[in-house]
């Protein structure tokens, strides 16, 4: 029988003995597949992919770091990642330490193809350098905020290497004849249950879940988010894992991370459709100014906040000539500019409303 203060080292292997194919789970599968499907094709009528990923990955980072209780905001995040490192602080850093973090282990993966127990050591490593290693220590516990325990996560080094080595030929195995949408929660699930390392298992795991669908192939970049949705729902998520442990029954927990993968689709899809419909607007505005409103339409979107010396830069013209472009911007109400220390930062608000 279960104990959550016993450890547990009777994690079942994968794949578990499961009914994959449950009625309820598979209409919910092709919802979720016309769903991430739609928001792949999406994509692309943004121009510049730049526009689009680094913005959602800094808003997912701000999501992500709240469940670790470091609290800022998006727009803080995206003013300071426009200023030199010496201004910023803690939680923006470390809000963006996690946003990097995204996109280099995004490029690993395009290069070697294969999620495996090399690979989440290395993103643990990113994450927290002086403890890159499985846990070798006994005591690890997930207790509540009255510190009642919760659950013990399996305490024995062998024990979890097997497991993590399970896990990554269950994440690699594409010839198994389960849908990837299915097996997402199910990988989810499992590595938030091994929690092989001393700290940031959640971060881990949150970009595990998000590289695991552009593995699979069912996103070409990495723009769907699981933190917004658990911070909604946070009391069901935990409630959730708790009852799939001592139940041994998946279904809910699965059916719960299909409905995230529809709402959080269809949500990013009104993102880019009101990014594409901005950006057209701004570019009209920009071309009766008679500037070159393509050039400075990407560099505006790509940015969401610029200093002057960075909008120069950009756009290859003198910073007394990026000075003349600003005030004509600002006159005609296409962009706004902030003070912050010593740095003046330009932006457009509703690019900003839309990604905050």
């Amino acid at each position: 029988m279960f104990d959550p203060k016993k450890p547990y080292n009777e994690l079942p292997f994968l794949p578990w003995n499961f009914d994959f194919e449950q009625k309820e789970i598979l209409k919910l599968t092709i919802k979720a597949s016309e769903s991430i499907s739609k928001l792949n094709w999406l994509i692309y009528l943004v121009p510049n992919l730049e526009i689009l990923i680094s913005p959602l990955l800094t808003k997912e980072s701000v999501e992500s770091s709240a469940i670790e209780n470091i609290n800022t905001t998006t727009i803080k995040v995206l003013q300071q990642q426009a200023l030199w490192e010496k201004y910023i602080k803690w939680p923006e850093k470390e809000v963006l330490h996690y946003h990097n973090a995204i996109l280099n282990w995004f490029k690993e993966l395009k290069k070697q193809w294969w999620i495996g127990y090399n690979f989440l050591l290395n993103l643990q490593s990113i994450i927290e350098p002086n403890k890159t290693w499985v846990r070798k220590i006994p005591w690890t516990v997930i207790a509540n905020s009255l510190w009642e325990v919760l659950y013990t996560p399996p305490d024995s080094e062998q024990n979890i290497t097997k497991l993590l080595t399970n896990l990554e030929k269950f994440i690699n195995d594409f010839w198994d004849d389960i849908d990837p949408l299915i097996k997402m929660p199910v990988i989810h699930y499992q590595f938030e249950s091994i929690h092989p390392f001393y700290d940031w298992n959640g971060r881990t795991w949150r970009i595990l879940n998000v590289l695991y669908l552009v593995l699979a192939e069912k996103l070409d970049y990495p723009i769907l988010f699981l933190s917004e949705y658990i911070n909604k729902t946070r009391s069901d998520y935990y409630k959730l894992l708790n009852q799939t442990t001592k139940t041994g029954e998946y279904s809910d927990f699965i059916i719960y991370l299909l409905n995230w993968i529809i709402e959080q689709s269809k949500n990013t899809w009104k993102k880019i459709l009101e990014i594409k419909k901005l950006m057209n607007q701004t570019q009209d505005k920009l071309e009766v100014l008679n500037i070159d409103y393509h050039k400075i339409t990407n560099i505006l979107f790509s940015f969401p906040f610029l200093t002057v010396t960075e909008f120069s830069k950009q756009i290859w013209v003198s910073r007394q000539t990026v000075t003349k472009y600003i005030t004509e911007l600002e006159k005609n109400n296409i962009i706004s500019s902030i003070n912050i220390w010593k740095n003046k930062l330009v932006f457009i608000p509703e690019f900003i409303n839309i990604l905050s």
